[in-house]
Formats: structure tokens, C-alpha cells, sequence
């Protein structure tokens, strides 16, 4: 549903859910919330069972919490009963809130090898991620040439594949520079998550590097604010024994582990 399909009720109710799902989510309590914005407790308490927030208010949670102020403002706009401001096209893929640009980000190149086979709307969310994490146009072209003479080649290229990790290499570097460690723990996890899956399935046995990938996200997954529930999925998914029953069974898990991740960033 659309911004434009709420109703005044509906955007306040939706406006409260994203954030207080946010703060909850980094695992933030209301006072430090309030300090992080420099608001009173009572600022943000009202957010649950106040009035429309304050212009100002919704914009310094938005930015203290990292979501788009926009969006949120466009939410109290119509709770209001006024019409909304427009907030820009987004990139078509591209995700609101930076944690979850990070996410994805790092999902994508954890398959990356096969970006000669991915569709071409996760190619386009990979480089809107890289967009909102701040990376320009002009950083991630290399990636956009690749993916060029990858579909236009007839027969396999094997300087591709080298110039490939070369660029992603660089691609990480860029985005580690660029975000706080805490924030960048959620770029590893989905490079961790998804390039698990790819290995298992694709070189086990002869890639010495899973198991050790694994001991990674297991430990890394109690560094990570998420529900204990999923906390235990993700250790579990990192004890499954290899090689599988079925070789897709990794990949198959991998995304619905990455499913539970997008509902929670």
C-alpha cells in the first residue's frame, strides 16, 4: 500500500510503527532514544499515544534513528489531513533506511560471482543500496560495466571473474569507510549469510573457506541487535551440516533467513 492509500488514522498509526520498530530494532531504550535526539523523554513518549508529532520532532528521531525524514514527514502530513509534500522518486529496489541498504548490500556481494545470472531488478536494488549507503554513480560504474559485458559476451570471459573480486574489493573498502563499525556488522552479516550459501552449494568440499565463514556469522550474530529467536536461526544455519541433502537447501534457507531480516530493518 501507497503512502496516498492512508487514511489520517492509518498514517499515524504507520508513522508510530516505523518509529518505534526502528528503536526497537537497535535495541534503544526511550531515554536513550530521547538523548541521542536531544528531545525530552516525554517527546518521545508521546509518539506512542500523543498527538501528531512536531514537524521538528519527526525530523530529528527520523535522523537520530537513520530513516528517510521525508517519508515520515509525508506519513504526518496526511495524519494531519493535509496533503503530503512529495519526497523524490526513489531507485526502483532502492530501500529507505541505510541499516537496511547495508544488508543488502553485503547479501549482494556475497553472491556476486554469480552476477552474470542475477535478475537484472537485484542488480538495480545492489546499486540503489550502494547509493543510500553514499557511494557515487561514478564509484560503482565498474560494477554496472561488468554486468554490461557480462550480457553481451557469447562465450565465457576469464578476465571477467578477476576484475570482478578486484571491483568488489574496492566496492567494500568504500562502503567500511563510510560507515560506523556497529552499522558495517550488518553489511558482513548479509555478505556472510548469502556467500555461505554459495559456497556450500557450489565448491564444497574444496572450499576451505566455509567453515570458517561460518564461525564468523555465528559469533557475529551476538554483536547484531535482532530477536533472540532469529539470533538462534542464524546459529543454527551456521551448525547445518555440509554437505546438504539437497544442494539448494542453503540458498532456500539463506533467503528466508534474509526475509526475517528485511521485516525487522
Amino acid at each position: 500500500m501507497s503512502t496516498n492509500d492512508l487514511g489520517p488514522e492509518a498514517a499515524l498509526a504507520e508513522l508510530r510503527r516505523q518509529l518505534e520498530g526502528k528503536r526497537n530494532s537497535m535495541g534503544l531504550s526511550r531515554t536513550q532514544l530521547a538523548q541521542k535526539a536531544n528531545v525530552s523523554r516525554g517527546t518521545v513518549n508521546n509518539i506512542v499515544a500523543g498527538p501528531v508529532p512536531r514537524e521538528e520532532t519527526v525530523t530529528v528521531l527520523a535522523g537520530a534513528l537513520g530513516l528517510d525524514p521525508g517519508r515520515l514527514l509525508a506519513l504526518r502530513a496526511i495524519a494531519l489531513g493535509q496533503a503530503p509534500a512529495p519526497v523524490g522518486p526513489m531507485v526502483p529496489g532502492q530501500p529507505g533506511d541505510r541499516l537496511l541498504a547495508l544488508f543488502q548490500a553485503g547479501s549482494a556481494i556475497g553472491i556476486a560471482v554469480t552476477l552474470q545470472t542475477t535478475e537484472a531488478g537485484r542488480f538495480e536494488e545492489f546499486l540503489g543500496a550502494l547509493r543510500v549507503i553514499g557511494l557515487e554513480k561514478s564509484e560503482t560504474a565498474p560494477l554496472r560495466e561488468i554486468r554490461t559485458r557480462l550480457e553481451q559476451a557469447d562465450e565465457p570471459d576469464p578476465t571477467i571473474l578477476p576484475l570482478l573480486s578486484r571491483v568488489l574489493d574496492e566496492v567494500i573498502d568504500l562502503v567500511n569507510e563510510r560507515t560506523p563499525r556497529a552499522e558495517f556488522r550488518w553489511f558482513e552479516l548479509g555478505k556472510l549469510l548469502q556467500g555461505i550459501a554459495f559456497y556450500a552449494a557450489a565448491e564444497w568440499p574444496s572450499a576451505p573457506n566455509v567453515e570458517g565463514a561460518r564461525t564468523e556469522l555465528f559469533y557475529l550474530s551476538d554483536t547484531v541487535h535482532m530477536p533472540e529467536e532469529l539470533r538462534n536461526e542464524v546459529k543454527g544455519y551456521c551448525r547445518a551440516k555440509l554437505p546438504t541433502a539437497a544442494r539448494m537447501e542453503m540458498f532456500e534457507e539463506a533467503e528466508r533467513l534474509s526475509r526475517a531480516f528485511h521485516a525487522i530493518l
